[in-house]
């Protein structure tokens, strides 16, 4: 009698949460519908003003965002809320609606299966809000993947503490501590992925970039082709500053910052060599390469996970190093205006 009535208030259980994802998921599958509606008039758009009105059209977050929040908070013991959440933390995070669900990661969902897109994603919020909230999210989140996620989100933030630290003493604090947080996710969550990357890959390349890639290091041994063919190497070029430039004519921020290397190129050729690494598909790359008049020498790497970026675990688009003439890392992911003095100094 004891098992029945126990089954019979399962029921009703299972069936309210699984009711909750469905309504969230609605919401969320209407709104990117009409994103993905919107998107393919702005691809069939006949003329550049067709274009613009349709991007001035691109439908709004926030009225979704509202909904799906609404829905999380009417029922927040219902496990159903966590996809909820996850989507608030990653896709509207500029939202107050993301903001609310911030915090539900931190208190009503701290223990949720289903949100390890939204710790990981934590590792771009600010490390006074983020930490804090990552060490709950270590303490009493039962589950691997969110484990795996927030170790490596913390790995992120401490990694950055070592890069930006004004003292050695910070320095290597924030290493061993970033060191320490990456090897948990390689050591014991190795079968987990995220969104379909795996994490422990993702923490592999960090530890890398931790031995291997911080400024002092000697960088690492380019060697690759241009589009025609033409083999050469950043070892070519020892005894001159050389500045990397990491692109491609997918990304939209490199528009506006490619014709500013072509002229940096022209203004200090005396004193550095600039060289490219193009990220399109050849194809591609040709008619980028035209596009931007690019006036230095390009490797092309085919991919943004071809073999030299990859090597550099880059993180966006465009990024651009400064190596010494010894072959050394002297600045890494900077802008162009920062190369200028210790190139004065030469």
């Amino acid at each position: 009698m004891t098992r029945i009535l126990t089954a019979c208030l399962l029921i009703p259980l299972s069936a309210s949460a699984q009711t909750l994802a469905e309504s969230i998921r609605a919401l969320i599958d209407e709104y990117e519908n009409s994103v993905r509606a919107n998107t393919q008039k702005i691809i069939a758009a006949t003329s550049e003003e067709e274009r613009a009105s349709f991007r001035a059209s691109v439908p709004s977050a926030a009225p979704c965002a509202e909904k799906v929040l609404r829905l999380i908070e009417a029922s927040p013991d219902d496990p159903g809320g966590a996809a909820g959440v996850a989507w608030l933390v990653t896709q509207a995070g500029g939202l107050p609606q993301g903001a609310r669900a911030l915090e539900m990661l931190g208190t009503t969902h701290v223990r949720s299966a289903g949100i390890a897109a939204a710790v990981k994603a934590l590792e771009h919020q600010p490390s006074a809000l983020a930490l804090p909230l990552l060490k709950t999210l270590r303490e009493r989140n039962p589950h691997p993947e969110e484990q795996a996620a927030a170790a490596y989100a913390t790995g992120v933030h401490h990694f950055r503490r070592y890069e930006n630290a004004a003292s050695e003493e910070e320095r290597a604090a924030a290493k061993e501590e970033a060191m320490a947080a990456f090897q948990e996710v390689a050591a014991r969550h190795a079968g987990v992925s995220i969104q379909g990357f795996p994490l422990a890959d993702q923490a592999g390349r960090m530890l890398f970039e931790l031995g291997n890639l911080s400024v002092g290091d000697p960088a690492p041994a380019i060697e690759g082709a241009d589009l025609d063919g033409g083999a050469f190497t950043l070892k070519d070029h020892l005894g001159k500053h050389v500045v990397l430039v990491f692109w491609g004519g997918w990304c939209h921020a490199c528009h506006g910052v490619m014709p500013q290397v072509n002229e940096f190129s022209r203004e200090h050729q005396e004193k550095a060599v600039v060289l490219g690494i193009n990220t399109d598909i050849p194809a591609e790359a040709r008619k980028a390469m035209s596009d931007f008049q690019i006036s230095f020498r390009n490797w092309s790497d085919g991919a943004t996970s071809g073999p030299i970026t990859s090597m550099f675990n880059l993180r966006g688009f465009p990024t651009i190093h400064l190596i010494g003439p010894d072959g050394r890392i002297v600045l890494k992911n900077t802008p162009l205006a920062a190369i200028r003095e210790p190139l004065a100094r030469h």
